[in-house]
Parts: C-alpha cells; sequence; structure tokens
C-alpha cells in the first residue's frame, strides 16, 4: 500500500509526529483512514508544510477525491 512504507519514514523525519497509522474502511475498501497523533500544533503545523506531504500529494494526484482532516484533544 502506497502509505504503510511513509510510516517508520515520518516517525523518524518529524520528530513531532508521534503515531501515524493507515487502516481501510471495513465498509469501503476504497476509502483510507490515517490516524495521526502529533506532539502539539507547532508538529501538526510543521508536517503540514513539510516534504513529506508535498510528495504525498504529487504520488496520489487523481487518486484522492477528498481529505477531511478532524482535530481532536485527548479526553481528560
Amino acid at each position: 500500500m502506497l502509505l504503510n512504507h511513509r510510516a517508520p519514514r515520518r516517525l523518524h523525519d518529524e520528530s513531532g509526529t508521534l503515531t501515524f497509522e493507515v487502516m481501510v474502511s471495513n465498509d469501503d475498501e476504497a476509502k483510507l483512514h490515517i490516524y495521526e497523533v502529533y506532539a502539539d500544533a507547532a508538529a501538526f503545523e510543521a508536517h503540514l508544510n513539510s516534504s513529506s506531504i508535498r510528495q504525498f500529494r504529487e504520488e496520489t494526484a487523481g487518486m484522492v477525491a477528498g481529505i477531511v482532516v478532524a482535530k481532536s484533544t485527548l479526553a481528560q
């Protein structure tokens, strides 16, 4: 899978990335869910401006119908 090879590199290259998991929807194999956890808002912003996200956009051009981002905070 195109994204699976990214996890180790992302965790190594982006120090603020704590978790990166790729899951396939049980309802629709064409839909992927990417679960990412960042150390803080600055780490997420750094990710958005990283070379890896630019490369992802280039590699998936025409393949991605949409991206939905749901920002969350850990429940205390």
